[in-house]
């Protein structure tokens, strides 16, 4: 049986790490998750089911036993740790709660979101650097509740907001909101979805292609990656007529190259009013949000990190069904007190940029990237960056923000191909009504900016030189 598991089951996960890594395997394993599963259902019935399980440890490198008790070995082990993946006693489906680190994986030239998460190994103390990934086992839990438990174990590891949502705690939030049996589960739909992830403490948003249109929803989707957000999202090839869907989650994106940036189409402006705008001066105007880039998904059927496009998230897949899936719908799991939406963030930059307030010659050239972030993060990146004039850093440093922002910075293509750029606004991510100028915090476009005067309830123009200035890069590390 061992033979038939790893040539069906692990043989994938294991081809996608770098032949340097090597294992360290334990046995008996006590895994909270699967315990947790297994005293809330596999122990109800009547087939023995073990209650440990076996663990995977994986470091680059070779290792002995030596290591883990000499100074000379315990002092390099943390760097050469790579994570870890349970093995749990429900096969075929046997992968459990996992951990690995991009930086095992043989192609690891992508940014993505991690998290830490408190280890040990042969009694050594480690932490392990990755994104929670697990696969379903079709009873207790399904895709639907993976991505559920994956989301929560990734906001627990980091904001102490936020607790880890094991199997039983999911189907006791959701026990109210179903209208058939829980176990054995037969999935979940988007909205209980969202629903058991808002009653763990975050405020979701569910956007639907059906209801934005293509353009919209492939815009906002990346718009909210560029930001840092992990997104559960919902595919299925109804519009083939086909009877494929699963969940699974966005977590990061390849990198961006000159050659894709160099290839990018000037965006299709479809607010009449902009598109009036631009024409008229003859801008080009490009969005950062349609780079063809790919992203990186985590699937429950899958070994972690699968980078595909947006338009074909399931071409990982030998089946012709489940490559047809497209996106249908998306979760974006929001602090309580952030109110500003992508969608209207970018119509109110638009509405400033090219409302007249700032000289935009006619021909000129214009790179939109709309990110959301921390005004803490944004303020320590001013702090840091040597290349932000010192006034304007100052002057932005001391302005009175709230805990969430949207930042939107103007470049150009040669410019953001150095992670350059020129101009610079800030919104009030707890402001949701986009008619009042009290939603701009600061607006700069070279030699011109504008900010909120609370005192005077109104927007003052200042004539101060922006300069270039790098990019904001801390939401997934690099550009």
């Amino acid at each position: 049986m061992a033979t038939s598991i790893y040539d069906n089951i692990l043989v994938e996960s294991i081809r996608k790490l770098k032949s340097t890594v090597h294992f360290v395997i334990e046995a008996p394993y006590v895994d909270s998750m699967y315990r947790d599963s297994y005293y809330s259902y596999f122990a109800t019935k009547l087939k023995d089911y073990k209650k440990d399980c076996i663990r995977l440890s994986f470091f680059d490198g070779q290792l002995t036993v030596n290591d883990f008790r000499e100074q000379a070995g315990l002092s390099t082990l943390q760097e050469r740790y790579r994570g870890f993946m349970v093995l749990r006693p429900t096969v075929p489906s046997v992968i459990g709660r996992s951990v690995i680190s991009p930086e095992a994986l043989q192609d690891d030239d992508f940014l993505c979101l991690t998290s830490s998460y408190p280890s040990s190994v042969h009694s050594v103390k480690l932490v392990a650097n990755g994104f929670p990934h697990s696969s379903q086992d079709a009873e207790m839990i399904s895709c639907a509740e993976t991505s559920i438990w994956a989301i929560m174990e990734y906001f627990s590891s980091r904001y102490a907001d936020y607790r880890p949502a094991p199997p039983s705690m999911i189907m006791d939030v959701l026990k109210n909101r179903s209208n058939v049996r829980q176990i054995p589960t037969e999935g979940l739909q988007t909205g209980q979805i969202g629903f058991a992830i808002r009653e763990f403490g975050l405020a979701t948003k569910i956007y639907s292609r059906r209801e934005l249109g293509d353009a919209i929803f492939r815009q906002v989707f990346s718009t909210y990656t560029e930001s840092g957000l992990p997104l559960v999202v919902a595919m299925d090839n109804d519009h083939q007529i086909g009877n494929v869907a699963h969940a699974l989650i966005a977590i990061g994106r390849a990198r961006t190259t000159d050659e894709l940036i160099d290839n990018l189409a000037v965006t299709e402006e479809l607010n009449p009013y902009f598109k009036s705008i631009i024409n008229h001066k003859g801008i080009q105007f490009f969005d950062n949000d349609d780079i063809p880039r790919k992203f990186v998904f985590i699937d429950d059927n899958m070994p972690p990190y699968q980078l595909q496009h947006f338009e074909t998230p399931a071409l990982h897949y030998n089946e012709p069904d489940w490559n047809a899936c497209r996106i249908s719908e998306f979760i974006a799991p929001l602090h309580p007190r952030m109110y500003l939406e992508a969608v209207a963030a970018k119509i109110y930059i638009k509405e400033v940029l090219l409302g007249g307030t700032f000289a935009i010659g006619n021909g000129a050239e214009i790179f939109l990237r709309l990110f959301l972030t921390s005004s803490r993060s944004y303020k320590d990146y001013l702090v840091r960056d040597a290349r932000f004039k010192t006034n304007i850093g100052e002057y932005i440093m001391e302005m009175l923000m709230p805990e969430f922002i949207w930042v939107a910075e103007i470049s150009d293509k040669a410019n953001i191909k150095q992670k350059q750029a020129f101009g610079l606004f800030i919104l009030d991510a707890t402001e949701p009504n986009i008619n009042s100028d009290s939603t701009l915090i600061f607006g700069g476009y070279k030699n011109v900016f504008i900010d909120w005067n609370g005192g005077m309830s109104e927007l003052v123009k200042n004539c101060l030189d922006l300069d270039s200035f790098s990019i904001y890069v801390n939401n997934l590390k690099d550009f």
